[in-house]
């Protein structure tokens, strides 16, 4: 079984993903109803609709650039513990020299 930061590191990557995908369906979205909505519709609820759609497209945008940034420490960490650990088993496990002759 894998440590939990691996766990970790591994949903926060794909949830990253999510929302970068999230994030781009958002702008096409968002730029297909600018384009193709005249101005006349552009008022009053729709035009608070299209207000707000863009505001979330940015938190999502956001959001997935500050989970990239915990993924990446996370990355590091795992790595980190890796090399710990690597060196711990080097150490617990005797070596020619140092093994007890029979």
């Amino acid at each position: 079984m894998s440590p939990p930061i691996t766990h970790a590191h591994g949903k926060t990557e794909k949830i990253q993903k999510d929302l970068e995908l999230a994030g781009a369906e958002l702008h096409l979205t968002n730029t297909a109803l600018d384009r193709n909505l005249p101005a006349s519709e552009k008022h009053g609820d729709v035009g608070k609709a299209l207000v707000q759609n863009i505001a979330i497209e940015g938190k999502v945008q956001e959001a997935a650039q500050d989970l990239a940034a915990v993924t990446e420490l996370l990355a590091e960490e795992v790595a980190h513990r890796e090399k710990l650990e690597s060196k711990l088993a080097a150490a617990s496990t005797p070596t020619a020299a140092t093994a007890k002759p029979r």
